[in-house]
């Protein structure tokens, strides 16, 4: 903890003596196979802000948080519920299924690392982290229960994503020593595949309702789970607060005293 804590107070120091120019959102990623350009909106207060790159220091400190989360016996994340009227055509018909999604977790995130450049600056008394993160692979899961004329059908909804790129953005106040996250979500996804593990009934009509229900996962991919993500983050952030894995406490302490020259 002590290497980590020098890091992090190298990476603030470095902030104080920051120029004030304009963060550049687009990740430089052309060295990466399946590159994919992930362009974040500027804040109206980023060309009055100096930030400083803390690329070494987020990936010092992602392996610590999943390891906590281990601790914590975090072994995956809730899913919002998703009810969707279908279109579904089975026999040169169409008809309107009404799709009820619940019970939803994603778990097995493999491959977790820092994508592009990350940012940090000191701002309100906080010190304010901006970075995206590359899932290489995860996966997610739902009960559905599929709603056709007079007839019901239910099962489990199985998927996948390949590289979801992640944007996070959260504070350390050094007031309270707490951890705020501002905005987690999925911005992309390189891939997704899935299956359904139904009754017989849904079994007769999967070739028609696979795709559908595909095309309702990408959409929501990026919305609507994608804001039950962030809940269950900020989650996540409070039992970190908690329990102060990373020795905050510590930390915001002693880069005070070396600003301050006040080392009590």
């Amino acid at each position: 903890m002590i290497i980590n804590t020098v890091l992090f107070a190298i990476a603030l120091f470095d902030v104080s003596t920051a120029s004030s120019s304009a963060l550049k959102w687009e990740t430089n990623a052309g060295d990466k196979s399946n590159a994919m350009s992930v362009i974040r909106d500027k804040r109206e207060d980023d060309e009055e802000i100096g930030w400083s790159t803390i690329n070494e220091e987020v990936d010092t400190v992602i392996p610590l948080l999943l390891q906590h989360l281990q601790k914590l016996g975090i072994e995956h994340l809730q899913l919002p519920d998703i009810n969707e009227n279908l279109t579904v055509k089975p026999l040169l018909i169409t008809y309107e299924a009404g799709l009820f999604l619940t019970n939803g977790i994603v778990y097995n995130l493999a491959g977790i690392q820092r994508y592009g450049p990350a940012y940090m600056t000191y701002k309100d008394k906080s010190f304010l982290t901006r970075f995206y993160l590359n899932i290489k692979s995860l996966q997610f899961e739902y009960n559905f229960l599929l709603k056709l004329m007079a007839l019901e059908g239910y099962g489990k909804v199985i998927g996948s994503l390949e590289d979801t790129i992640i944007y996070a953005e959260l504070a350390i106040d050094i007031v309270t020593f707490k951890m705020k996250l501002y905005d987690f979500r999925v911005i992309q996804f390189r891939n997704i595949q899935v299956q359904l593990n139904q009754t017989r009934f849904i079994r007769h009509l999967t070739g028609v309702i696979l795709s559908p229900i595909t095309n309702l996962f990408k959409d929501r991919i990026t919305t609507s789970i994608s804001d039950g993500l962030k809940e269950q983050m900020q989650t996540v952030m409070d039992d970190f607060n908690n329990e102060d894995p990373l020795e905050l406490n510590n930390f915001v302490k002693q880069v005070l005293g070396g600003l301050t020259g006040n080392k009590n």
